[in-house]
This record gives structure tokens, sequence and C-alpha cells, in this order.
């Protein structure tokens, strides 16, 4: 395989090497961004505000410390959406993950303002 057909992305600080053949999703298709989350002071306090609980996650994964998401998503590495869930000013939530493959994962938190991403081990 030649490098011109190497696709590389890079998602919270982690690179992934992922063949670009035909056919394939572009990586604007599986990583779509309707907000770009800078890091700024309000980035950062909501990311360092928000909980979850516990990682690695076997069944539930708690979150705490929510009011001001509107949308909770979790995707694999890949970028494909498993979860995608409404908030309505609740300040907890469990969410079952039970039924996901083991492996690594992102959770993408949404607010009018801004959007966090952190990742999460599921055993």
């Amino acid at each position: 395989m030649s490098y011109n057909k190497l696709l590389f992305i890079v998602v919270i600080g982690l690179w992934f090497l992922m063949p670009a053949t035909s056919g394939q999703k572009s990586y604007r298709e599986l990583f779509s961004v309707d907000k770009v989350a800078v890091p700024d002071s309000i980035n950062r306090s909501l990311a360092e505000k928000i909980k979850f609980y516990p990682v690695p996650v076997k069944t539930d994964l708690n979150l705490e410390n929510i009011s001001s998401v509107t949308v909770i998503e979790i995707f694999d590495v890949m970028g494909k959406k498993h979860i995608s869930q409404t908030c309505s000013k609740q300040e907890q939530l469990s969410i079952p993950v039970s039924q996901l493959p083991r492996g690594i994962y992102f959770i993408r938190f949404v607010t009018p303002g801004t959007t966090v991403m952190k990742r999460f081990i599921k055993e």
C-alpha cells in the first residue's frame, strides 16, 4: 500500500492510521463535527466539571454535572456513532453500554456554546 492511500486522522490527541480505499467513507463523513471545540476557558471549565465513572465500564456509564449538556453521543475509534441521547437539564444520567463491544470509545458532550469530547474504555 502506498503512502498516498493512507489517511491520517487526529482525534483527541491520538493518531489513527486508516487505509483510504475506494467506497470507504471519507474522514469528514466519519467524524462530522457541527461545532469545532476550541480549547478556551469555557471548554476547559466544562471538561473539568463533567465527571463519568466507572472507567473502565462494564454495564452502565454514570455521568454527573451535565445540566448544561443537551446531547450526549458515544463513538468508537472508527467514528461510528453507537449511542445518541438527548438531555434536558439533568444533573446526573446513567447510560447503558453493556451492548457495546470491548474497546476504546469517545463520548461527546454538546452544549449550546461548546462541545467537549472525552474517552473511556469498555470492558
